[in-house]
């Protein structure tokens, strides 16, 4: 039995044929073309499209038609996110990257969608800092939250000593369930969890170790 491959069957009619090889990985794709890796794409995200790939005649044709996929492809896979929930800017980004989706549809898509209103990183930065909050983390935990997503947003954890030591209370009353509060082992247990929880020490002290 004799296998011929795309390049050796069409290199009869076409002189100039490139030959592009198409590996696949456990999720990813590799296009080769003329032995060089050109480009790794997500399987799943791609699987209609393996076709219109092979057609490419020539090299500058076929990075073209990839970075059209990518931004096609990225468009339709950012738009059914945020169609579920909020996103900020990098947590998309980061998405995007994992899938080898090309930088520059990357930011032409975030644009689009910033364009639109779809996209805000002020305003899902705000309604993360709440989201936070209705489940008792202070400041310092929700400023750490926020630098790992968008750096330039962590103000938005801020909160004044009153909503802290509010949150403190509470957070005493449900943890206490019975226990003696003048137990000074107590109070250093309370003390490590609110600390944890990332609430400023002075606020926590003043809390429970006030005369």
């Amino acid at each position: 039995m004799f296998i011929i491959s795309l390049f050796d069957y069409y290199s009869k009619f076409f002189k100039d044929f490139m030959k592009i090889e198409l590996i696949d990985n456990k999720e990813f794709t590799e296009i080769w073309v003329e032995g060089e890796l050109l480009k790794e794409v997500h399987r799943l995200l791609y699987r209609n499209h393996l076709k219109e790939i092979l057609r490419a005649s020539e090299k500058k044709d076929l990075s073209a038609l990839l970075l059209r996929l990518d931004v096609k492809i990225a468009r339709g896979f950012v738009y059914k996110l945020l169609a579920l929930k909020g996103y900020m800017k990098a947590e998309l980004v980061a998405k995007l990257k994992r899938r080898k989706i090309d930088p520059r549809a990357i930011e032409e898509i975030l644009q689009e969608c910033e364009k639109l209103g779809y996209l805000n990183d002020q305003r899902e930065g705000a309604l993360f800092v709440h989201r936070e909050k209705r489940k008792g983390w202070g400041p310092h935990r929700i400023a750490l939250k926020l630098k790992s997503k968008v750096p330039e947003l962590t103000e938005l954890a801020n909160s004044s000593s009153e909503e802290q030591l509010e949150m403190i209370e509470t957070w005493i009353q449900k943890k206490l369930r019975g226990q003696n509060f003048e137990d000074l082992k107590v109070k250093q247990r309370l003390y490590r969890f609110l600390k944890n929880k990332g609430f400023e020490e002075e606020l926590i002290r003043q809390s429970l170790f006030q005369d």
